[in-house]
């Protein structure tokens, strides 16, 4: 009997659904709290990334996950000796890199023919993993060229900030506080809304879609 991949199960969606959530909701609050230190961060992405790809099966697509997120963990613990703008920047968009191509593997079982536990699980995982791209494609920009985002008028942003600013932009809320400055950034920040749309639209005709409903309905 072959063993679906862990991540193929409903209990390991939802075990990824928690981790990514404390990683993203959690850890950034406590960072900005200085309950503890930035670094620590860095590692628990990094831990959830490598055991989140040991239990995705085998394939191409995990491969290719696999070596960005090794790479993004070597980074991150080069970064304790050496706080060097460059290793943030590779460090941020390696993450980024690793959390989209992951997404588009969930979302790829979500539009698959065959049925999987709990499609549900995998859309809002999809739009957690999509808005955390994003928010290390804001770090690293902002890295890059300092000011191209400001939270609450500062053009230092704590990684909090990022996502803050990600999910607010992704969901179209914008409260006004967390603003892209320079041109790249707000060129991101449209095109990150513009995701966040086609998402609800792309998903509603997917799954609601007369034509196909008709076509499946027993004649």
């Amino acid at each position: 009997m072959i063993r679906e991949p862990f991540l193929r199960t409903r209990t390991g969606r939802v075990a990824l659904l928690g981790m990514l959530a404390v990683d993203v909701f959690v850890v950034p609050v406590l960072q900005t709290l200085g309950i503890v230190p930035l670094r620590v961060g860095d590692v628990v992405f990094a831990f959830m990334m490598l055991l989140v790809i040991g239990a995705m099966g085998t394939g191409r697509g995990r491969s290719v996950v696999l070596t960005v997120a090794l790479a993004a963990f070597l980074i991150q613990i080069s970064r304790f000796v050496n706080e060097d703008s460059l290793l943030v920047i590779v460090d941020a968009a390696l993450s980024a890199l690793a959390m989209g191509t992951f997404a588009v593997m969930v979302l790829m079982d979500v539009f698959r023919k065959d049925p999987v536990p709990d499609r549900l699980l995998d859309v809002i995982l999809a739009y957690l993993l999509v808005g955390t791209m994003y928010s290390f494609v804001y770090e690293a920009l902002n890295v890059a060229s300092p000011g191209s985002i400001t939270v609450d008028g500062r053009e230092h942003v704590l990684p909090s900030g990022f996502v803050y600013f990600s999910f607010t932009t992704m969901t179209s809320v914008g409260y006004g506080d967390a603003l892209p400055m320079k041109p790249v950034a707000k060129a991101i920040a449209v095109a990150q809304a513009l995701t966040g749309q086609l998402y609800v639209a792309v998903l509603i005709a997917r799954f609601a879609n007369p034509a196909r409903a008709n076509h499946e309905a027993p004649r």
